[in-house]
């Protein structure tokens, strides 16, 4: 008996995909380096292996094959193995967090022996099992040879998939790139934000209120909910350390290189490079408490508000790159359609993505923008009270910093072109 698709990789995301296609109904042949444990009966699996000749054998005619493993050398490594074994008409789909400009290079490995796409997924292991958001990139006559099967681990709502088509090779791996970008400064967000709660109202009930009713607004999220349950539960002492996995690294030096600014997502990811520094943060240690005293439910509802405009501002950085590179690129990505299928299945769902529907130009010159930037002045008293009570912000100060650059041009950025020109001879430029 032929099997419907291949899967290659047993990791837990592999795993809970492949239980997901097995409920419906979909036959799997499974190639892993290593031995599996497990009951083909119970899964209806036909086939594990670890001989790549015998998996690429078990398939039909026209071959579907999942990567699901580790980026980088596995993925090259696997693609060049598959190149004598497939043909023209056989689909390779990368799942995996490959670095755009790899995929660029994993193509030219393949040399068009078989058609290669690349797709980018969110969700993590719980989505996987019961429906993931899924970006992917190819031509709509792939698209539609592959659609039946695939759409099984999309998640479906309302007969709505969470799922964006992206033309263009190596585009949905560069969406998802800025997806773990934005992922990275909501985290940091979410945790400053955490931080002044816990130190404003003190009791863990009193916290796990607010967010409940946080929750239950215009600011509901996912990644609020992972919050409550972390919150909910009773946990052991933890390092205050946080690890990254490289995928926030790329995304701020592909800002870098092409001069567009992501600031504060630029502070989620130095904040971790610092937390790694625990002797460091051990032996300089002072502790000075400051008492400043406030109206609490006021200056809760402020720090709401504040919430909402930074988190608006990091979606708006991130998709900011998008709208600039898909052009550099000559992608075709429909940013509306984008946002959409981030709603409930992806670790960066929220209801201020609504919000975000239909922008199709720079965030900063929207209406939208100018409607919350008209409130500024709420933030300036969270900024002063962070500072008086010596707490770490690094996320919310660098918010409220480019946007006392743009509102009030308080800077002397000509000061830096002199003082270049100076020692360096570099051109002025006048106005």
């Amino acid at each position: 008996m032929k099997n419907h698709l291949g899967i290659i990789g047993y990791g837990i995301m592999a795993k809970n995909i492949i239980i997901n296609l097995v409920k419906s109904d979909i036959n799997i042949s499974i190639f892993n380096k290593e031995k599996i444990l497990l009951n083909k009966k119970i899964f209806n699996i036909v086939l594990i292996t670890n001989c790549l000749k015998r998996f690429v054998q078990s398939l039909p005619l026209l071959k579907l094959i999942f990567l699901i493993i580790k980026t980088g050398f596995p993925i090259k490594l696997i693609l060049f193995r598959l190149k004598k074994k497939l043909s023209k008409n056989d689909i390779v789909i990368d799942f995996g967090n490959s670095f755009y400009k790899e995929t660029f290079l994993n193509n030219k490995i393949i040399n068009e022996k078989y058609n290669f796409i690349s797709s980018g997924i969110s969700g993590g292991a719980n989505g996987a099992l019961y429906g993931l958001c899924c970006m992917m990139d190819c031509s709509i006559k792939l698209y539609k040879k592959i659609f039946n099967i695939i759409k099984k681990i999309f998640f479906l709502k309302n007969k709505r998939y969470s799922f964006c088509l992206s033309i263009g090779l190596s585009s949905s791996h560069y969406i998802k790139m800025i997806h773990n970008g934005i992922e990275y400064g909501i985290l940091q967000l979410i945790s400053e934000v955490y931080f002044l709660l816990k130190n404003i109202v003190k009791k863990k009930i009193n916290i796990i209120n607010i967010i409940l009713t946080w929750n239950n607004s215009n600011i509901e999220s996912y990644l609020l909910k992972i919050l409550l349950n972390i919150l909910l539960k009773k946990k052991n002492k933890i390092c205050d350390i946080v690890d990254q996995k490289g995928t926030g690294r790329n995304f701020i030096l592909n800002s870098i290189k092409n001069n567009i600014n992501t600031n504060s997502i630029f502070e989620a990811l130095i904040i971790r490079i610092i937390s790694k520094n625990i002797f460091l943060r051990k032996i300089i240690f002072f502790n000075e408490k400051k008492l400043v005293f406030i109206n609490k439910s006021i200056f809760l509802e402020l720090i709401k508000n504040m919430f909402l405009f930074f988190k608006l501002l990091c979606y708006s950085q991130g998709f900011n790159q998008l709208i600039k590179i898909k052009k550099k690129y000559n992608w075709k990505i429909n940013l509306n359609n984008l946002i959409k299928s981030y709603f409930d299945s992806c670790i960066i769902d929220s209801k201020i993505l609504f919000i975000l529907t239909n922008i199709k130009k720079n965030f900063f010159l929207t209406k939208i923008f100018f409607k919350y930037i008209k409130k500024f002045f709420y933030i300036k008293k969270i900024i002063l009270f962070i500072t008086k009570c010596n707490f770490t912000s690094f996320f919310l100060i660098s918010c409220f910093n480019l946007l006392t650059l743009l509102i009030y041009k308080n800077y002397n950025i000509k000061l830096i072109q002199l003082e270049r020109n100076y020692f360096g001879n570099h051109i002025i430029k006048y106005i």
